[in-house]
């Protein structure tokens, strides 16, 4: 017996398409059995030179059941997330009786069509101390660690370095070029970057790494570090629950940072890099293993939204994943 309608599920699957993924693949769909609803993992959503062990995939998924649980609850509903072992289903919210929506959850639930992966520069401002406090307490939970880095000279010597790397790796490019949208956010439906997302500034405000995009050498590059608000975001394990639990907390971070209009863009490309974990780890005193590195503050100018599959798409037929 379902216990949503029709309406209800629109509601859901809405909120889960605005997740944030890598490269805009939106790895996931929803299988509906009464009152549970499965959230699965798309394995034939794979970046080869990107992800080559889908650990981006997975921090995608988490985001996306934070967003599922977030709309449940603002449908008036008590919820219960289980995690999942291997399989393509990562976790399943099974939907409660009827519960009193708290103004936290609804703030969130509100604020998942607000958010925008803004990969431009920032007003100079700096973001209020008790903000930043806000943003920290919103992600962090059992197992995963929010640090704000102090060393942002060691933080520019290693994304500098790292962005040589992806600017000069020939299958890296192809592949980003491969999901990079020739149209514009407000208007274009489907997977991918809009290319308009990017636009020709040099690090941190390009967030992506392209063949012509500039990089200052590291003493530049720390002061532009230095005029904006980062976070890295660590668990204490890699496995895929641990995976799961840092996007499911990126995005109550990112979903609180946007309640508060602030604006953000997540870096994970240099952190696949053979070594670069350890050595941020090492030069950042982390307490755990990195899982991405988040970057916000007062956006300079809009960011229009990324184009989403059609919401059809996002349900899985009974037996599976597409």
């Amino acid at each position: 017996m379902t216990v949503l309608t029709t309406e209800q599920l629109g509601v859901l699957a809405r909120a889960v398409s605005r997740a944030p993924s890598v490269h805009n693949s939106q790895p996931w769909q929803l299988l509906v059995r009464g009152t549970e609803v499965d959230l699965l993992e798309r394995r034939d959503v794979h970046l080869r030179r990107h992800d080559p062990s889908d650990r981006d995939r997975v921090l995608s998924c988490g985001a996306a059941l934070t967003n599922l649980e977030l709309a449940v609850r603002a449908l008036g509903r008590d919820c219960h997330v289980g995690l999942r072992g291997d399989g393509a289903v990562v976790a399943t919210v099974t939907i409660g009786r009827r519960r009193a929506t708290s103004t936290r959850a609804y703030l969130l639930y509100q604020a998942i069509g607000r958010r925008r992966s803004h990969r431009h520069r920032f007003f100079h401002s700096r973001v209020p101390t008790t903000v930043q406090h806000a943003l920290v307490a919103a992600g962090e939970t059992s197992g995963v660690h929010i640090v704000r880095p102090a060393r942002l000279d060691k933080l520019a010597q290693l994304l500098g370095f790292a962005a040589r790397v992806l600017r000069d790796d020939r299958g890296y490019q192809r592949e980003l070029a491969v999901w990079t949208a020739h149209t514009h956010g407000w208007d274009a439906a489907g997977d991918g970057i809009a290319d308009d997302a990017l636009g020709p500034e040099p690090l941190p405000f390009a967030g992506i790494v392209r063949p012509d995009t500039p990089i200052p050498d590291d003493a530049v590059l720390a002061d532009r570090l230095a005029g904006e608000n980062w976070l890295v975001f660590c668990t204490d394990g890699d496995n895929r629950a641990d995976q799961l639990a840092a996007g499911a907390a990126l995005e109550r971070t990112w979903l609180t940072a946007a309640s508060k209009a602030l604006a953000g863009s997540v870096i994970t490309q240099p952190l696949h890099l053979t070594g670069f974990r350890a050595r941020l780890v090492s030069e950042l005193a982390l307490p755990g293993v990195p899982q991405a590195i988040f970057r916000y503050g007062y956006p300079a100018v809009p960011a229009a939204p990324s184009p989403r599959l059609p919401l059809g798409e996002l349900f899985a037929p009974p037996g599976g994943t597409r």
